[in-house]
């Protein structure tokens, strides 16, 4: 769609200041399905598949906007009427000392939630990455001051690698970590925090040169929290454009 816009534009840049403007922006959408949504290690879905779609504006490869939003399946917890995510995001990307940075904001935002039972909620993140040759490694660090439920702060760290194997295939893994504090309530009244690792491995194939097919291995250890805490193995398809 850029390369169609500057195609568009190109006989008039002369006398158009704001063309170069124009181009300093990019948007770009995504639509897929999988057979189970997982966020963090945990089934978002209660073990069933999803829809999802989103869309993203940046500007001059850096700072940069977006929405995203799928189905959800909160009836594990005892909520049975939320049945979608929204999410609005920000933030800036500078490419530092070799380093892809990340630092931004982001809200989860659900239709239908119960009164009685607050789900949305915000997050800080800082990302770095780093490319060595078809090897990408990268940490993440996510901060939430108002966690859904009694817990009101949690804090999640992550350490991810990929590697692209061929012009199409690639593999890539994960580990990470969830703190949730007070996130119950003892016999005594204090406050109990929650805290669960999660990790996953997988492999993406992008058969079109905006498609992909991904299949995906999750887990945590925290099986006696509930089922949507357990092993899972999710396929997926998505489309950019």
């Amino acid at each position: 769609m850029k390369h169609t816009r500057i195609a568009l534009f190109a006989a008039v840049a002369a006398m158009s200041p704001c063309v170069h403007a124009a181009d300093d922006w990019q948007v770009t959408g995504n639509v897929g399905a999988q057979s189970d949504y997982i966020f963090r290690g945990i089934s978002q879905t209660n073990r069933r598949s999803s829809g999802f779609a989103g869309v993203d504006a940046t500007w001059k490869s850096s700072l940069y906007v977006g929405a995203w939003t799928s189905n959800v399946d909160f009836s594990p917890s005892g909520d049975r009427s939320t049945d979608q995510e929204y999410d609005v995001y920000g933030g800036w990307r500078p490419h530092v000392a070799g380093f892809d940075l990340d630092l931004g904001y982001i809200r989860y935002g659900y239709m239908h939630q119960p009164r009685a039972m607050r789900e949305t909620y915000v997050e800080w993140y800082a990302k770095a990455s780093r490319a060595f040759g078809p090897v990408t490694l990268g940490v993440a660090a996510y901060h939430s001051p108002n966690f859904p439920g009694i817990v009101r702060k949690a804090n999640y760290g992550e350490f991810s690698a990929a590697w692209t194997f061929r012009d199409n295939w690639s593999v890539s893994a994960a580990y990470g970590r969830q703190q949730e504090a007070h996130a119950s309530l003892r016999e005594d009244g204090s406050g109990a925090s929650f805290v669960y690792a999660t990790w996953s491995a997988g492999v993406t194939w992008q058969f079109e040169p905006h498609v992909s097919l991904d299949l995906r291995y999750w887990n945590t250890d925290t099986h006696a929290s509930g089922d949507i805490y357990h092993a899972h193995l999710v396929a997926g398809i998505k489309a950019t454009f």
